[in-house]
């Protein structure tokens, strides 16, 4: 596994990033500029009220979602995902090197289109990553240097618990899916990195208290090359928010706790870690938003972050769970074989009549 190396904050020249998106996360990941020592010079948003807004707020300039990238060096997409396909392909043809929210896309069919895109244009020197912000933190620098001393797994097992979002577009109808598809991307990527191996199958059960049907609980089964089942719990219906993580094998224990507390025990061991940025905002560091700019920003030749085909992966490893959850919970193996361009939500209810 590796770790990636950390950038310093220090430029030359100011990066100039454009922003997909003027919602919270969009917010987020300016405030992550900022500290990256880089410059938003662009927003744009569908409506363009919250565009107009949030590009005053950080003295840019506001854009039509069709003039994006505007010039930028970066493009950040922080849109809801049923836009991430056409803007991401469309800032990669323009040249600039991508960030893009997770989930990847709203179908598989939708990711290899980007993966496409993103193999086209790194020849002429960009890249797209997708925003898995957690693979960037302090903590999962630490956790992973430990990991590998435990050598092959015997047990596996995370939770991602919160309440329900209520901003954005989480107060409209979800169509694609739910908390598995928007919130299991992060225990997933987790679950693969402490892993170390392939996922063979997944199975799933989801449940929905919502008016428009999308999951807000799920569970997860995921089985590895070695006979390895990890369990994920997933649920925006938890009145606490507790993000966590548990590793064992026959020479250790790692537990990660990111919710309530950032925290790091290696064999019952409060393990240190140190934040290597203060001058930025202490929580955006210890969730990985400033080392994720910072890793793409990076002149490296090999860029640490999520790649198209990384993030592919854990998408595929999502629609077979929906799959699976649409036949009572049944073992779907992996890679995915089903209909590449059915939304996460229609391969567990079927498509309309």
């Amino acid at each position: 596994m590796a770790v990636g190396k950390r950038r310093s904050l220090r430029r030359t020249r100011k990066q100039s990033i454009a922003l997909a998106g003027a919602g919270y996360i969009a917010v987020v990941h300016a405030l992550a500029a900022e500290s990256a020592g880089a410059k938003v010079t662009a927003v744009a948003s569908a409506g363009g009220k919250s565009a107009r807004h949030l590009a005053g707020e950080l003295d840019a300039r506001k854009v039509s979602p069709e003039a994006l990238p505007a010039g930028a060096d970066y493009l950040i997409v922080a849109t809801p995902p049923d836009q991430h396909a056409a803007l991401a392909v469309q800032g990669l043809q323009a040249g600039a090197s991508v960030l893009v929210e997770k989930p990847l896309a709203c179908t598989l069919a939708e990711a290899d289109q980007i993966v496409q895109a993103a193999a086209l244009a790194a020849g002429s020197g960009v890249v797209l990553r997708c925003a898995e912000n957690l693979l960037h933190s302090p903590v999962w620098a630490q956790a992973t240097a430990r990991r590998v001393g435990l050598g092959l797994l015997t047990h596996l097992s995370l939770r991602t618990l919160q309440p329900p979002p209520d901003w954005g577009h989480f107060a409209e109808p979800l169509a694609a899916g739910g908390v598995l598809f928007d919130l299991g991307p992060h225990p997933l990527a987790l679950a693969l990195g402490l892993a170390d191996e392939a996922v063979v199958a997944v199975s799933a059960t989801l449940v929905s208290t919502r008016e428009d049907g999308a999951d807000d609980y799920a569970t997860l089964a995921l089985r590895f090359q070695s006979g390895l089942i990890a369990t994920l719990e997933i649920s925006w219906v938890s009145e606490l928010t507790i993000w966590e993580a548990q590793a064992s094998s026959e020479s250790g224990v790692l537990r990660i706790e990111l919710i309530p507390e950032v925290l790091l025990e290696h064999n019952g061991e409060e393990v240190e870690v140190p934040l290597r940025h203060p001058q930025s905002d202490p929580t955006l560091e210890q969730f990985g938003y400033v080392d994720q700019l910072l890793d793409l920003i990076s002149q490296e030749p090999e860029q640490f972050g999520q790649t198209a085909e990384q993030a592919r992966e854990i998408l595929e490893i999502i629609c077979a769970a929906y799959s699976s959850a649409g036949c009572d919970g049944e073992e779907v193996a992996l890679p995915f074989t089903g209909d590449r361009s059915l939304t996460p939500i229609q391969l567990w209810k079927g498509t309309p009549s």
